[in-house]
């Protein structure tokens, strides 16, 4: 693979780990901090979770955690592969982390979900998103998805124009016969 591809390769890389890392973050913020003093404005985070276990609508902050962590782990563990690879197509790692980031908005989803609701019946408010946080993430994740599809698109253009130039993979003409009528 030519030095450009995997220099350009390496930079996909190192700014899709960041950006999967920045919505890991946004997202931990987003379900712990932002949602909970958007929902009950003018109280501390301490006064809020006083007031959740009073009333036994308590949640537990691991799953919103393990989102974060998760993020961060996969962005690592990608951004390791590609800069170890060989033969790093720049396209390829667009399409890894684009698809990360669009599993992010079903998976933010599931771990904001309880938080919301015991916030909701713990202060008699509507469940959902009371601060602008999701918003921005669930949009990127939506442009992740269709960079993902574009890039693939342009993957499998390229790859049937390589394979076109090439040639056939092998001799079409027939083999020949050793059967009647062989000379």
């Amino acid at each position: 693979m030519p030095r450009r591809h995997r220099a350009s390769g390496r930079l996909v890389a190192v700014v899709g780990a960041l950006l999967v890392t920045a919505y890991a973050v946004v997202g931990v913020l987003q379900v712990l901090v932002w949602n909970p003093l958007a929902t009950v404005p003018g109280r501390s985070l301490a006064e809020i979770h006083a007031e959740l276990d009073r009333v036994g609508q308590s949640f537990s902050p691991v799953p919103p955690l393990l989102f974060g962590v998760a993020g961060v782990a996969i962005a690592g563990w990608l951004l390791v592969t590609a800069l170890r690879s060989r033969d790093l197509s720049p396209l390829h790692v667009v399409i890894e982390f684009s698809l990360v980031l669009a599993a992010g908005a079903p998976a933010l989803a599931l771990v904001s979900f309880t938080p919301g609701m015991q916030l909701a019946d713990g202060f008699l408010t509507t469940g959902g998103d009371h601060a602008p946080g999701a918003v921005p993430l669930y949009w990127t994740s939506s442009a992740a998805v269709v960079v993902a599809i574009a890039a693939a698109g342009v993957s499998v253009s390229r790859s049937r124009r390589t394979a076109a130039a090439a040639g056939p993979a092998g001799d079409p003409s027939p083999a020949p016969s050793s059967g009647p009528g062989a000379h």
